[in-house]
C-alpha cells in the first residue's frame, strides 16, 4: 500500500486537514466526508472551519470523531477512531461517547 503524504494546513496554530486529504486519510470518498459534515452519524457531524469557499477541517478530527459501521449505530461496539496515520482504532471504553 502506498505511503500518503499529506501537507495540513495552519492557520492560527491550529492544523486543519482538506476535504480531499481527510477523505485519503481514512480511506473513504470524498461524499462520504461532505456527507459526515453536512447531515453526521448517529453521534454527530464533523467540525469545520469555512473559510471563503473551502472546508477545513480540524486536524484533531481525524483522532476524535466518532466513526461508526453501518447498521450498527446503536450498538457500543460500533464506534471507531483514526490515529494520525489513518489507521482504525477500534474503540473498547463501552460506550463512554
Amino acid at each position: 500500500m502506498p505511503t500518503i503524504t499529506i501537507q495540513v494546513v495552519t492557520i492560527d496554530n491550529k492544523k486543519y486537514l482538506t476535504v480531499n486529504q481527510m477523505s485519503a486519510m481514512t480511506n473513504k470518498s470524498t461524499q462520504t466526508i461532505y456527507t459526515l459534515i453536512n447531515k453526521g452519524n448517529s453521534i454527530r457531524k464533523i467540525k469545520v472551519l469555512k473559510l471563503v469557499d473551502r472546508l477545513l477541517i480540524p486536524y484533531t478530527e481525524l483522532t476524535e470523531f466518532p466513526f461508526t459501521y453501518c447498521g450498527g449505530a446503536n450498538s457500543k461496539q460500533s464506534i471507531y477512531h483514526y490515529d494520525e496515520q489513518g489507521k482504525v482504532i477500534e474503540d473498547d471504553n463501552d460506550g463512554k461517547e
